[in-house]
């Protein structure tokens, strides 16, 4: 699998040049706009953010064709699974999967949050129901797998956005089909496992 790097500048809104304290978790996402392509999503993140300050990004972006490109270094912190907002289920800020994943990182949304001890993957769509080209779940099985055997992070320790926040519909396919993420979390153990 190829990496092409399309590295973010460093910049207050979606790369703040931050070293990740630790490497607990994957997270996945979905990019939320049927169609659009892994270089629009960069240019939201490099521009857009920056424009609106918003905070926002994710280390690596798997586009359409399968194409996988990495925004920002697995070494640094980006803007993807942060919240402000209570878990429905828990009542928390962050989900009991979470809390129990990443410990102190979820404990105190004002001092830290998951951001500071992950890595995210948006994936982009066919549609925006949230369906996944054969493609892009390829090259994201593959990549996942990578990351997890370099990292030394446990198969149980790859997530969704909704794992980690339980309000957020992230990747929308996965939050409303369970069953799938699954099956996609058994692909990329069987890649491990070669």
């Amino acid at each position: 699998m190829n990496i092409t790097k399309k590295l973010l500048r460093v910049n207050e809104f979606s790369r703040p040049g931050k070293k990740l304290a630790e490497k607990k978790a994957l997270i996945l996402h979905w990019v939320g706009v049927g169609g659009q392509r892994a270089l629009t999503v960069w240019e939201y993140f490099e521009y857009a953010c920056v424009k609106e300050q918003k905070y926002a990004s994710a280390h690596y972006c798997v586009d359409l064709d399968g194409g996988v490109y990495q925004f920002i270094p697995d070494d640094e912190v980006a803007y993807h699974c942060g919240s402000s907002q209570n878990d429905p289920k828990s009542g928390k800020i962050y989900t009991d999967w979470a809390r129990d994943v990443f410990g102190k990182y979820a404990e105190d949304p004002k001092g830290n949050s998951p951001n500071n001890a992950s890595i995210g993957i948006e994936l982009c769509v066919i549609d925006n129901q949230g369906n996944f080209a054969p493609e892009t779940l390829q090259s994201a099985a593959e990549l996942t797998a990578r990351l997890c055997q370099t990292w030394r992070i446990p198969l149980e320790r790859v997530g969704t956005h909704n794992m980690v926040v339980g309000w957020k519909d992230c990747p929308r396919l996965w939050t409303r089909f369970p069953d799938q993420f699954s099956a996609f979390k058994e692909r990329v153990g069987n890649l491990m496992t070669r």
